[in-house]
């Protein structure tokens, strides 16, 4: 395959990608979101219950606090990560009319899922080295319908994967070219993708190593290195500074690690979100005492050594019964890639109508649940015959690799959700590899494609 420059016609399709984008998303704000003033008949996304009162505690009193697990009070909190309340609380105090600031969040999600297409996008373009695989990138990432339908949710996952699409397509450029910019951005990317969903933190982490690795090849290598190190720590140190202050323990995002494998770990446990009273009936019993007398235990700890607390039950229930502990893992790995819903109750996404957000809200008709389900499956088989087939593409393509194994990996350890949210940000690289899968299909395509010639890096867009 020859050398491949990002030429006019490049320019042109990758802005009609973002315009097919943006459209799509303002199209179902308008049609069924009634112009973004409600969320929309269909959730594909749970939303934190205390979310709500972060912002509002955010936004009056710049405090972020809210009533976490297991406390008796709102108290300052780092159960949960920061970067989407922060970001909401903040906008509220902006002097907008009453009810603006859903409506603003809403618009400004439609112009990040636009721009997350471009962003895969030029990924597949770099990585790839093909147009073709980059506009059948983008066009996906523009018309996956669960993208469409989480853009009128007020959860993380529309900015998570753009941010996440910032990272895969940075790291890419920066481990081809390098580039002060692109190394710095790459780190300030990684550390605000974990900002917004410490469970990302594992692959963040996985990401900035491999990167500063592959520095070696590079002629300035050092130089770009340094600059994605510093950026990552730079994104990361006043939230972990904050948290020591407050809390006089060193972690970088959240104090709830063991929360999570406790609840994807105990007697109780589906694999699934689990509320607060069955895990703490299922830590009473495991302690033999009433429930009342546990709670009352937690919620006279600290923040960080309560949930610290919970570490020995989960390796004793890990060790107690570790065929118990391997099905919870696969269950666990089920409901991360179609959520707990579609094995209880056999759907994808989440009537919304009956929340007084939503109430009169237009209801889509066949075509959404269709699309989602047809998407879904469509995704899973192309993308596991994309992943296999870009072998050759290996160096170029790892950032994305390594988010295929590295983002399902917390989740699988400890629980999924009742819907797709924590699937919804990898959606964007499985797509990346639909793309590349179909055009393999391609006749006098598909075998160069596979092959993947070792070519020098693109000129332009450098």
């Amino acid at each position: 395959m020859t050398n491949v420059r990002f030429r006019l016609e490049d320019v042109l399709l990758l802005l009609l990608t973002v315009a097919l984008a943006a459209g799509a998303r303002v199209g179902y704000l308008i049609r069924y979101a009634d112009h973004a003033a409600n969320a929309g008949p269909l959730l594909v996304q749970d939303v934190q219950p205390e979310q709500e009162a972060l912002i509002g505690n955010v936004k009056d009193h710049r405090w972020f606090g809210a009533l976490a697990p297991f406390a008796a009070v709102e108290e300052r909190t780092a159960h949960t990560a920061p970067g989407y309340p922060w970001l909401l609380g903040e906008l509220n105090r902006l002097p907008l009319e009453p009810g603006a600031m859903a409506p603003l969040v809403r618009w400004i999600q439609c112009g990040l899922g636009a721009l997350t297409a471009a962003f895969y996008f030029l990924f597949a373009w770099r990585a790839f080295r093909s147009r073709l695989v980059a506009v059948l990138a983008g066009l996906f990432c523009a018309l996956h319908p669960f993208w469409i339908v989480a853009t009128a949710a007020l959860a993380d996952s529309v900015l998570a994967s753009f941010l996440l699409a910032a990272s895969v397509f940075l790291g890419c450029r920066g481990g081809q070219v390098g580039g002060a910019l692109t190394s710095l951005l790459y780190g300030l990317s990684l550390a605000a993708l974990a900002l917004v969903r410490a469970a990302l933190l594992p692959f963040a982490v996985v990401a900035l190593l491999w990167f500063l690795f592959r520095c070696r090849r590079l002629p300035t290598g050092w130089q770009a290195s340094l600059l994605a190190f510093l950026g990552f720590i730079t994104g990361l140190a006043p939230w972990g500074l904050r948290n020591y202050e407050h809390f006089q323990d060193a972690f970088p995002i959240v104090d709830t690690t063991y929360l999570h494998l406790w609840m994807g770990n105990n007697v109780q446990a589906t694999g699934g979100p689990l509320s607060e009273s069955a895990m703490l009936h299922a830590l009473a019993e495991r302690r033999d005492e009433d429930t009342v007398s546990t709670a009352q235990l937690l919620a006279g700890m600290d923040q960080p050594q309560r949930y610290r607390f919970l570490a020995e039950s989960v390796v004793d229930e890990v060790q107690r019964d570790s065929l118990a502990t391997m099905q919870r893992r696969l269950w666990a790995g089920l409901y991360f890639v179609f959520g707990e819903d579609w094995f209880t109750q056999r759907k994808l996404w989440r009537d919304a109508p009956a929340a007084g957000e939503t109430e009169g809200a237009l209801v889509p008709g066949w075509p959404y649940p269709v699309l989602l389900t047809g998407s879904l499956l469509v995704l899973l088989v192309l993308s596991l015959l994309g992943w296999r087939w870009t072998y050759a593409w290996r160096q170029e393509a790892m950032p994305a690799s390594l988010a295929v194994f590295w983002i399902p990996l917390p989740y699988l350890l400890s629980h999924a959700e009742a819907l797709s949210g924590p699937r919804l940000p990898l959606d964007g690289v499985l797509l990346c590899y639909s793309a590349f899968a179909l055009c393999c299909l391609v006749p006098g395509v598909g075998r160069s494609l596979r092959e993947g010639e070792p070519i020098r890096p693109p000129s332009g867009l450098g």
